[in-house]
């Protein structure tokens, strides 16, 4: 709500529960295995992830970039795993 740029998604990090995710990423749709990163996680840059509210939405997490990752220097969206890959392991 009150946003175009964003998406509320329904995340199953393999807790038993889905997991609502605010992100701002686009190339992704319902199904894809992503790289979910939890409150707590501290990301390249020393970015650390919080719970958060965005939009008056709660965020329990973030969908991680390949740049965000430290994989490549830039990206241009959520990374996308292969459809095998397994729910709730660690990357």
């Amino acid at each position: 709500p009150n946003a175009d740029r964003l998406t509320v998604c329904q995340v199953d990090a393999g807790e038993g529960a889905p997991r609502q995710i605010v992100c701002g990423a686009k190339n992704h749709k319902a199904g894809d295995k992503v790289v979910v990163t939890l409150p707590g996680a501290v990301l390249p840059g020393n970015f650390e992830i919080k719970k958060s509210k965005i939009r008056d939405v709660e965020s329990l997490g973030m969908l991680a970039s390949e740049s965000e990752l430290g994989l490549k220097k830039e990206s241009e969206g959520i990374l996308i795993l292969p459809a095998d890959a397994p729910v709730g392991k660690p990357f």
